[in-house]
């Protein structure tokens, strides 16, 4: 039912006109275009054939300039978190999860660069933000630095993509007993010309998460609430 709630909200949130805008951002084209109308993204994990991620994206203009959010939902419909990109730089205006009581939470952002802007670059994601306890915190960082560009596979055709080197590290912080648990991911992901994220996976290949089709918000509904 708390799910039911939140596609009720962000249903009744969003415009449903669209438009599209160009980025200053030198990798932008490899972004999700800006529409007001949201998208939703269904990726398949080809390692675990029943397991699905849906990222709905969507465009926002306010007294800010205009951005994308991208919120990340699993199979059943329940949101796990959210970014809000600036439309220009593609960094991180804001992150959202949604904690272990369920509540949406405004991480904290240290560091808030997400797409490096040429291929010596290495730029970090920063961010904290309430662990499975209430003495604890998590810690994410990430490095992320891009690969070469190449046809890839997108749906029903091919299309020129980027390829994204991901290394995170995840830690679990207690600032009392100052007691830390880190574990770390490298993920590598693709960015296709005009879609955005259509490919990740973790370099052991526990997960690969595939792009199986764009739909809208109306279908996407219907799809979960079967």
């Amino acid at each position: 039912m708390r799910s039911f709630y939140f596609f009720i909200l962000f249903f009744v949130l969003c415009s449903c006109s669209s438009e599209v805008s160009n980025y200053s951002h030198p990798y932008a084209k490899y972004f999700y275009n800006y529409n007001t109308e949201p998208k939703v993204y269904r990726y398949r994990d080809i390692v675990h054939g029943l397991n699905e991620q849906f990222h709905r994206v969507y465009g926002v203009e306010d007294s800010e300039g205009k951005h994308i959010v991208v919120e990340r939902y699993v199979q059943d419909g329940r949101l796990t978190e959210a970014f809000n990109f600036n439309l220009d730089s593609l960094n991180v205006m804001d992150h959202m999860v949604v904690n272990a009581l369920g509540e949406n939470e405004k991480a904290t952002l240290y560091k808030d660069l997400f797409f490096p802007k040429s291929k010596n670059e290495v730029v970090q994601f920063t961010s904290k933000f309430s662990g499975i306890s209430d003495s604890t915190v998590f810690l994410m960082e990430v490095n992320r630095t891009v690969g070469d560009i190449k046809m890839r596979q997108v749906l029903s055709d091919s299309s020129e993509c980027i390829k994204l080197v991901e290394n995170a590290t995840y830690t679990l912080l207690n600032p009392f007993t100052k007691q830390e648990s880190p574990q770390t991911l490298e993920t590598v992901a693709y960015y296709a010309k005009d879609f955005g994220l259509i490919e990740w996976y973790d370099t052991q290949r526990r997960s690969h998460f595939q792009l199986e089709d764009i739909l809208s918000q109306e279908k996407w509904i219907k799809l979960i609430s079967k």
